[in-house]
């Protein structure tokens, strides 16, 4: 165990600013990345008909987008400091849940559905953060069996509101989800106050610091399990927003809600890392602007719904062949 003297502090300090003032892309990797999505919008604009239409790019592709967005940014925040979350998805389709239960009943509006969701998803993330950065426990592990906790609550939780396993949303609150200012501005909100905080605030250097060396940390004096525990925590929060603006897009919750976006919490990041080079706010939001853009464009040439998944899993796959080429070209 290291000594916390004033000295380690400052260590850490130094540390975390250090990285917090690396360079944040390599030009031609932002170059090419840039390239490639002013290519594809160029490319659909022209060949896919009605693709620039205002109803298209806002509720076809910025929306979604941006429902994808948060839940990804969540393990955007984990994946920073060195985790991995295989529960989003799962958590997002539960605090969503609760968050309907309990708005049907006590009619009390879209706020509190989305305060009653963040506080289930807090709850979620400080249990899966506890077991990984005080218990020692694999995070693969951990959040694996959280799937399939959270799955059966979720269950739990519609039987006990209905004999079923969905919940419709009042027309109200539907309206209120499907409105572009709600869920286009609460996105935004959401991508500048993490972005302040992950390269801004010393508690989000410090995360920073934790993922990119966990020995080097530790010995720098930054209380590593708590900054561990805090992302596992941020990401509740965060992927329960996103489970919300999901609910109250489609105008229902129901068991599953949210399981088809754990591939776009891995696929988004990755992306991002691929042309910024790290795990990054701004990497997270190119990835899903760029892959909803494609499967978007998809659609409108007729493309089968059943093939979006093989298509991110391609798309993963190809980011990953092509990182592990770049490392092996700098090595």
């Amino acid at each position: 165990m290291p000594i916390h003297t004033e000295s380690n502090n400052e260590t850490g300090n130094c540390l975390a600013q250090a990285i917090a003032r690396r360079p944040r892309f390599v030009v031609g990797g932002w170059m090419a990345g840039m390239g490639v999505f002013v290519l594809t919008f160029a490319f659909l604009a022209v060949r896919a008909p009605g693709f620039l239409t205002p109803v298209n790019l806002v509720r076809n592709l910025v929306m979604p987008a941006g429902i994808a967005g948060v839940v990804a940014l969540g393990m955007t925040v984990v994946m920073a400091g060195g985790g991995i979350d295989l529960s989003v998805g799962s958590t997002a389709g539960l605090a969503a849940l609760v968050a309907a239960t309990l708005a049907t009943r006590v009619d009390l509006g879209l706020p509190f559905m989305l305060f009653a969701a963040i506080i289930a998803g807090l709850l979620i993330g400080t249990v899966n953060g506890a077991f990984v950065a005080y218990l020692g426990v694999n995070p693969f592990v951990v959040t694996l069996s959280s799937v399939f906790l959270i799955r059966g609550l979720q269950f739990l939780v519609t039987l006990s509101a209905v004999s079923g396993t969905y919940l419709m949303l009042p027309v109200a609150m539907t309206r209120a989800g499907s409105s572009a200012t709600f869920q286009i501005g609460l996105f935004l909100i959401i991508v500048v106050g993490l972005y302040i905080f992950l390269d801004r605030t010393r508690p989000g250097r410090y995360i920073r610091a934790v993922g990119e060396s966990l020995e080097v940390a530790r010995f720098s004096g930054i209380p590593v399990r708590f900054y561990t525990w805090l992302t596992y925590v941020i990401c509740g929060g965060l992927v329960a927003v996103g489970g919300v603006m999901l609910t109250s897009y489609e105008g229902m919750a129901r068991v599953g809600t949210g399981d088809g976006y754990l591939i776009d919490a891995f696929v988004l990041p990755i992306l991002g890392q691929a042309v910024f080079r790290r795990v990054s706010v701004e990497g997270t939001v190119f990835g899903a602007l760029f892959m909803y853009m494609v499967i978007n464009g998809l659609f409108i040439f007729g493309t089968p719904p059943v093939y979006v998944n093989i298509i991110k899993g391609g798309l993963l796959l190809a980011v990953i062949l092509v990182s592990g080429l770049q490392k092996l070209r700098e090595s």
